[in-house]
């Protein structure tokens, strides 16, 4: 995970708690403490107490931005929050922004700790709009840059992630997982729509197909997209092993594998 280049310094001692969050409200645990079912190619950062990750998608096999994420256990969606690492740790000042209604000592030195110089620009964006995320387009760091979940049109999008509940980018459908997609309603209307993404077949039966074709990317693809006993993921992880030599892959595949395996999730699926 610490090869993933949009986790910096020092939200790596975020997560560990190297750098203590103030007024953590149980958004953000430890996933050292429980693990639960994921598809692959999400990194787990932070466990909230609502059933969801925070964490980095990261798809192998495919010229795919890594973004910041949250993963709704009880919905199966991942959702697109972040581009970078600035915009992550704003949304997280701002939390605790409008949580104390001001800049407290507790809130400097986090700052300084995180090394962010743009508190008081936080500040003047909650005293004029809250914690609206309609008007995030507006707070420093996602004005040039907006994720996916708090655009209004494609248009205002730069990146790559598939969708969100408003917004289906048709260009990168064939990059995606069922996992990206909000809504799968939206897919009616796409012509030649991945085979991984349309669940007619057993995907374990399709992984095994495209792996058998060389087709990586495909089989990627359709192991992290629902369908799956977990058990067959861990043995689909061991196949893909073999086709690669990329170490952080190796490691984020015996990573999931162990947790799987330590889990009391052994006999269920995604």
């Amino acid at each position: 995970m610490n090869k993933v280049e949009i986790l910096t310094q020092k939200i790596k001692q975020v997560i560990s708690g190297e750098i203590q969050i103030p007024y953590n409200r149980g958004e953000y645990n430890s996933v050292n403490d429980y693990w639960y079912p994921h598809p692959p190619a999400l990194f787990p950062l932070f466990l909230g107490s609502g059933a969801f990750y925070y964490g980095i998608i990261n798809h192998f096999f495919i010229n795919r931005q890594k973004t910041f994420v949250e993963y709704s256990l009880e919905t199966g969606y991942i959702s697109e929050r972040y581009r970078n690492s600035d915009q992550f740790l704003t949304k997280l000042l701002l939390e605790m922004i409008m949580l104390k209604e001001e800049i407290t000592d507790e809130i400097v030195d986090f700052a300084e700790k995180i090394d962010y110089k743009n508190v008081s620009d936080i500040y003047a964006f909650a005293e004029k709009y809250g914690d609206n995320p309609e008007e995030f387009k507006h707070l420093i760091f996602f004005e040039s840059d907006l994720p996916l979940f708090y655009a209004k049109s494609l248009e205002e999008y730069k990146g790559d992630y598939p969708s969100s509940s408003k917004i289906l980018n048709v260009k990168q459908i064939h990059n995606s997982c069922s996992f990206e997609i909000a809504d799968p309603s939206h897919l009616k209307e796409i012509q030649n729509l991945p085979k991984w993404l349309i669940g007619e077949n057993p995907q374990k039966e399709l992984f095994d197909e495209l792996l058998k074709q060389n087709d990586i990317k495909g089989a990627w693809l359709t192991l992290n997209s629902k369908g799956w006993q977990l058990e067959d993921v861990a043995i689909a992880l061991a196949k893909l092993k073999f086709k690669t030599n990329d170490k952080l892959f190796h490691l984020v595949a015996d990573n999931w594998i162990d947790g799987w395996a330590n889990s009391n999730f052994k006999e269920d699926s995604y």
